[in-house]
């Protein structure tokens, strides 16, 4: 329960800080009608450092997750993310494991077709259920990351590389991401 009360005001407090970026935004340069109601679509491939005993790296390829960007303002970013693995061993067993998060982009340049650095903290619920008696189990993660997204085709496309830091139920770990965005206008 106390995990779930720290998930939720920690949720809360992404909602706000976006809510009252959006709200101070300049409005004589709010984003011309062709740019409102951007979303950034991608994915990203997952190298991943456990910092704690026992060392465990993982790595996630093509997708380690899904994610659907919306760009509240010139500069944030609003995104949620999506993972889902499932596992299944012919003769009987299963084991299945979620990952649903959302993350606030700070860019530090307004154009997207130029390189361009970010911040992003965010917030993460990931759970595991193993079939056969092996129960289940849902915790809370935050985490901090800095990027930098390489625009392509004039600003459709970019690359986008990350490294972040993550917690999880007392877990740390090291993650490198590398993904590729798609833009709307």
């Amino acid at each position: 329960m106390r995990q779930l009360r720290q998930a939720s005001l920690a949720l809360l407090a992404l909602v706000l800080v976006s809510s009252a970026a959006f709200a101070q935004r300049p409005r004589a340069r709010s984003a011309p009608a062709s740019q409102r109601a951007l979303w950034e679509l991608g994915f990203d491939s997952q190298l991943s450092f456990g910092l704690d005993d026992p060392r465990v790296t993982m790595l996630r390829i093509p997708a380690a997750n899904f994610r659907a960007g919306y760009w509240a303002s010139d500069v944030l970013s609003i995104e949620p993310f999506f993972s889902l693995t499932h596992i299944n061993v012919s003769g009987g067993g299963s084991a299945s494991n979620y990952e649903i998060g959302a993350g606030g982009l700070y860019h530090f340049s307004e154009s997207r077709v130029r390189r361009q650095f970010y911040v992003r903290p965010f917030l993460t619920f990931v759970g595991s259920s193993v079939s056969g008696g092996g129960g289940s189990n849902s915790d809370v993660g935050v985490g901090v990351g800095g990027g930098v997204k390489w625009p392509k085709l004039g600003g459709r496309m970019a690359l986008r590389g990350e490294a972040n830091i993550e917690t999880i139920n007392s877990s740390t770990a090291i993650n490198l991401l590398f993904g590729l965005s798609f833009f709307t206008r």
